[in-house]
């Protein structure tokens, strides 16, 4: 028997998260039923089967990794054919029997802003303040059976629309591929409405998920003809070994407020003090994408059909998205001719 890892990239949108639940639909239970029906494997245990990450529903990747044993040669597009369209696999890798794929050397995630008027140079700052080693209790859910949430930032890259991803991106994939992963315009703008504690976090904390005076829309929206709008992006990207649960995403939410002008620094360096409680609530999952995993003296070779065949996929749901947005927006504007 031989192991291998598998490099996936799969749209979040509708899959109920990557863990494996029942009655729900999720990206780790697509992959074990094919892997099963195509005899790539008989039962996880046997076929010491493990995965990277476990990331939260809506979120998107390009670059999760699982493994497993298995006494068949693993063709990649065989596997494919048979995964819905919104998973597939681009790349894969021997790896030694004794290989986890939750011990990695580093993580790359992005998260992508739609937002106008952001302050990136307190942003800027902002992210060399979460660089490095820091007690981020108050930036996860808490989970008793978590050992440690010490983890360490190793690097933090904000891009802006005047910047090119090519002078300031690691590289993720490799460089013939490097101009293959488009703006991800696809993503749902994020929506900073319904700003709810949820109900297993903590009640007497500094609680924040809400903006103070901002509001999402400025006073003129009705007159955005959003057919003709542009959107200027803001990425994010952090770089680490490994990260707690929705710790991404709620540094994400100070991100956004520092970027607003809702909070200063001096406020978030409270934040890392591990005997202050703050509830802070995860910004939305559909604008967050787990971008790679790499390790030590493993390298992927990525597949050129399966890389795009999965561009296929991202090209008719953003025709399906347009078509869709045209028709909206054709009503929104016909809204005024009734008055």
């Amino acid at each position: 028997m031989k192991k291998v890892a598998l490099k996936i990239a799969y749209i979040g949108t509708n899959f109920h998260g990557f863990q494996r639940q029942p009655k729900h639909r999720t990206v780790e239970g697509e992959m074990i039923y094919t892997l099963k029906k195509l005899g790539y494997i008989d039962d996880l245990e046997s076929s010491k089967f493990g995965i990277a990450g476990r990331t939260d529903r809506g979120v998107h990747s390009i670059g999760n990794v699982i493994s497993f044993m298995s006494e068949r040669e693993v063709m990649v597009n065989h596997i494919n054919n048979k995964l819905p369209d919104d998973i597939q696999i681009i790349a894969k890798a021997p790896v030694r029997y004794g290989f986890k794929p939750r011990y990695a050397q580093s993580k790359h995630y992005r998260y992508v802003f739609f937002e106008e008027g952001l302050d990136i140079s307190s942003m800027k700052k902002l992210a060399k303040l979460f660089e490095g080693e820091h007690d981020f209790v108050n930036f996860s859910k808490r989970n008793k059976s978590q050992k440690t949430t010490i983890r360490n930032i190793s690097k933090i890259n904000i891009i802006t629309n005047n910047e090119t991803e090519e002078d300031n991106i690691h590289g993720y994939i490799e460089n013939k591929y490097s101009q293959k992963v488009d703006n991800p315009k696809y993503l749902s703008s994020p929506k900073y409405t319904s700003d709810l504690k949820e109900s297993d976090d903590f009640i007497e904390t500094n609680y924040i998920g809400e903006f103070k005076s901002v509001g999402r829309f400025n006073e003129n929206f009705q007159n955005v003809n959003f057919n003709e709008s542009t959107y200027k992006t803001v990425f994010i990207d952090v770089y680490g070994e490994s990260f707690l649960w929705n710790m991404i995403r709620k540094m994400m939410r100070i991100f956004l407020f520092v970027g607003k002008g809702e909070i200063n620094l001096n406020e978030v360096k409270k934040m890392f003090d591990p005997t202050e409680k703050y509830n802070i609530k995860p910004l939305n999952p559909e604008n967050l994408i787990l971008m790679d995993i790499e390790y030590n003296n493993i390298k992927f070779k990525y597949d050129d059909y399966a890389f795009e065949g999965f561009k296929r996929t991202l090209v008719k749901n953003l025709f399906d998205y347009k078509m869709k947005i045209s028709l909206e927006n054709c009503i929104l504007n016909s809204l005024e001719s009734l008055k």
